[in-house]
Formats: C-alpha cells, structure tokens, sequence
C-alpha cells in the first residue's frame, strides 16, 4: 500500500511540476510546488517556516528533499530560499576519548566531510592527542518512518569513519569510527552511540559516547 501511494504521490508531483512549469519536490506525503532553479544534489534550502531541508536526489523535474531540521510541518507549495552548507560543530565525549567534531554538508550528501580533534585517555591508549579527518553519512529516520513524531522527523542514524594521527609518545596513526543516532532541536543537537578508536600499536577500545553540538 505504501509503495502504491508512494508512486500516487510522485506521478501527482510529476503532472504538477509538468503543467505548472515548476520544479515540483515530494517529502514523506506531501507534494509541493515552487519557482526553483539551478537545483543540485547537496543545495541546502529553508521555508517560510524555518524548516531546513537539503536536496537528496534529484530526476528530471522531480526533487526529493531531506529535512535537516523540522521546526513546523512542511506546507504544500512553499517557496524554498537557497541557502548555504549546513554545517555542525558537535563535542563527544566517552569513557576513553573525548573528540570535538565539525562537518558541513556538500554535493556528495549524504556523506559529508569531517574533522575531528581530541584526546584519549583510557588505561589501553594512554593520554594523547588526537587529530583525525574522514566522512560521514547521515540518514534522517523521516526517510525510513513516516511519523509525525519530532524524534522521527529530526532523528538521524550517523556513521564516521576518520583517520590521522594521536600524538604522544610515540606519535602513532590512529582510526576512529562511530555509530549513533543525532536528534536536532532548532539549531542545537544532541547525540548517542558507540564509537571505536584504534591506534597502530594495535590498541583498540570500544566506548559508548554522549554529545552535544550546534548547527548552523
């Protein structure tokens, strides 16, 4: 059933987009229209409403949006304004790492660049500095669930991988990955998960994590 109205919704926006002369964009079960131009895969944009959403895929005249941030519900036929990266400042903090993280969206959407310093010190690594820099996906839960519920429509799964370098003594290559689930609520977010961090003495520690960030 769902795929049937799924496929409803995206001839609906096609014959809307087609008749109309506009670039018609379809989100969850709404289908809407708007003057539009030079769309591109990656192009963050915002609504009347202060809802941010980002373009995901784009075929022919049809647009499929992610929402990045979801203040209101979005209305049928707003008028999008181009905007900016979106872009993330986060600190995570576990039981044997801390990293402070910045990562902006880009063409390549939904893997986005990221840069990530901090220091380790559990009992395994020792206490040393960390620089790292890698990518990172992000998969708003609103694409998965359909759901009026704010922890669906700003809930997002994240995934990092990053490598670099945990200076100390010896300064030696280091690798951290994450996974976990991020919840925006206006232009601060808040994140959970596990991460793992390893370092080329073969010392690896998995820690659960807790962050704190802001978008802007």
């Amino acid at each position: 059933m769902r795929r049937i109205t799924a496929a409803l919704l995206f001839c609906l926006a096609l014959c809307c987009s087609l008749s109309a002369g506009t670039v018609g964009y379809v989100y969850g079960n709404n289908v809407s229209s708007a003057d539009m131009a030079g769309v591109a895969r990656g192009q963050v944009y915002t609504d009347p409403d202060g809802n941010i959403l980002i373009t995901r895929k784009t075929a022919g005249e049809i647009v499929m949006f992610d929402i990045l941030v979801s203040r209101t519900g979005i209305q049928k036929g707003a008028e999008l304004t181009s905007r900016g990266p979106f872009m993330t400042v986060t600190a995570r903090g576990g039981i044997n790492h801390t990293l402070v993280s910045f990562s902006m969206t880009i063409p390549l959407y939904p893997f986005n660049p990221i840069v990530m310093v901090g220091v380790s010190y559990g009992k395994e690594t020792g206490t040393k500095a960390l620089v790292l820099a890698g990518a990172q996906v992000i998969v708003p839960l609103a694409r998965l669930w359909d759901s009026s519920g704010t922890l669906i429509r700003n809930g997002k799964f994240t995934g990092t991988g990053a490598i670099g370098a945990a200076f100390g003594s010896p300064t030696m290559f280091a690798c951290c990955y994450s996974f976990g689930y991020m919840h925006n609520i206006g232009t601060f977010c808040w994140e959970a998960g596990f991460s793992w961090l390893r370092l080329s003495d073969y010392v690896s520690v998995w820690t659960p994590y807790a962050g704190v960030g802001v978008c802007f």
